[in-house]
């Protein structure tokens, strides 16, 4: 029941995106089939947008070294946990992106690359990986220093910096024309929730028996007797 529930639940999502396919590999599509939301924000290519936005989403990735100031000794942890949320984040990206096709906004205009035209990921545009891993490293950074010092005069200036950085990532992906507006606003929830979630549950089955993984099928936990 389960399986037939989620089949039916992922050819729901990509029928809602079914007529964004390219039609008998004609080019460009027509923008009209665009919902007025994610319309109103297209744009057409850009180069040196999409380079900057590869840019601040390394930035974003960079920004759990804050936590670099904690004792040593946690080093190890956090950077598992750091590890296993992105590696999370990018099982998610994987999966959505073969569950769902959607073309991205520069098959609607006819200036595009053609490099870009035949790539494998011009029908990927659902959801945006690079908003997502921005958001993963920033909400983890975020509520990693929170936790470790509740107290501190930095943890708003750390919280502002991080997703400063992320949102700018969603910004250029969208100013790039490699994505909707709708794309990034799926990644970042996601990137948030995982971001979040990792380190969330880490702390929740802290005791010294118990241990807890997060993957995009499901939650491990062990137990050690």
């Amino acid at each position: 029941m389960r399986k037939a529930v989620a089949a039916a639940v992922i050819l729901i999502v990509s029928l809602l995106f079914a007529s964004h396919a390219l039609a008998g590999g004609s080019f460009p599509l027509d923008i009209n089939e665009v919902n007025s939301f994610d319309r109103y924000f297209m744009v057409p290519y850009d180069d040196e947008y999409n380079l900057v936005s590869n840019v601040f989403c390394a930035a974003a990735a960079l920004s759990p070294a804050v936590l670099l100031s904690q004792p040593s000794d946690q080093y190890l942890t956090i950077g598992l946990m750091y590890a296993e949320a992105m590696a999370t984040t990018f099982l998610t990206k994987v999966i959505i992106k073969q569950a769902v096709y959607r073309e991205r906004p520069y098959m609607y205009f006819g200036d595009t690359p053609q490099e870009l035209v035949r790539s494998e990921k011009h029908d990927d545009s659902f959801f945006s990986g690079h908003t997502a891993y921005a958001f993963t490293a920033a909400s983890f950074a975020s509520y990693v220093f929170s936790k470790y010092n509740p107290d501190s005069k930095w943890k708003i200036p750390v919280i502002a910096a991080s997703f400063s950085f992320a949102s700018a990532t969603a910004a250029f992906r969208v100013a790039s024309g490699s994505h909707f507006m709708t794309d990034v606003l799926a990644g970042a929830i996601i990137g948030t929730a995982i971001g979040i979630a990792v380190p969330a549950l880490h702390t929740l089955f802290a005791d010294k028996d118990t241990s807890v993984s997060v993957s995009p099928f499901g939650l491990v936990f062990s137990k050690n007797y």
